[in-house]
C-alpha cells in the first residue's frame, strides 16, 4: 500500500528496513523506555522484527504503522500508528518522538494529521488513545488535538515494577471539525 500523508513539517509514511538502524538509535532512550515500556537497551533486532511485521498490518488494513520524518532533514524521528477495530468503527492511536525531537510540536502535528487520516479516509467513528498519567506531555498533545478525557484506569499498566494510572482520551466523528 503506497501511503504517504503530509503536514507542513512532516511526512508519515511506511518504514522500510533501513529505517531499523534510527529506530533503535531513537527508542534506546531511557526517557521513552520508561514511557513506553520498552526494553532497555532496545536492541536493533527489535526495531527489525517490529518493522519486518508491519506490511501485511498495512496491507490486511488493521494497522497503519508510519514513520515520521522530518520534512527539513528528512531524518526519521518517530512514530505514529492508528490501529483499526473494524468491527466497532474505531482506531486506536499510538505514537511516540525521539527524545531530541521532545518539545517541537511534531506530536500534534502528526496526531492531527492521524486523526484526520482516522475520520476522512478510513471513515471511523471514533479515535481514542491512552497516556500514561505521569506523562502531561503526551495527555497535552492529545488534548491539543481535539481528544477529550473519557476516564482514568487506575494502576492499569506495570511499568518498570511500577503501576501506572493510564488517561483514556476520546473523540467522536461528529465532533471532529
Amino acid at each position: 500500500m503506497l501511503l504517504k500523508l503530509e503536514t507542513e513539517r512532516l511526512y508519515l509514511q511506511p518504514f522500510n528496513k533501513e529505517d531499523s538502524f534510527r529506530v533503535q538509535k531513537l527508542a534506546n532512550n531511557e526517557e521513552v523506555a520508561s514511557i513506553l515500556g520498552l526494553p532497555h537497551p532496545y536492541l536493533l533486532e527489535y526495531a527489525e522484527a517490529w518493522i519486518d511485521t508491519q506490511p501485511e498490518l498495512l496491507k490486511e488494513g488493521v494497522e497503519y504503522p508510519l514513520a515520521i520524518v522530518s520534512k527539513n532533514t528528512n531524518e526519521l524521528i518517530g512514530t505514529i500508528t492508528i490501529r483499526v477495530d473494524k468491527n466497532n468503527s474505531k482506531g486506536e492511536l499510538g505514537y511516540w518522538i525521539g527524545r531530541d525531537f521532545w518539545g517541537n510540536g511534531f506530536a500534534t502535528e502528526a496526531v492531527k494529521r492521524m486523526v484526520n487520516f482516522g475520520f476522512n479516509e478510513l471513515k471511523l467513528n471514533k479515535i481514542w488513545a491512552s497516556a500514561i498519567s505521569r506523562n502531561k506531555a503526551s495527555i497535552m498533545v492529545l488534548e491539543k488535538a481535539g481528544l477529550k478525557k473519557e476516564g482514568t484506569l487506575r494502576q492499569n499498566r506495570l511499568l518498570l515494577n511500577n503501576f501506572e494510572d493510564v488517561d483514556v482520551y476520546g473523540l467522536l466523528k461528529v465532533e471532529f471539525k
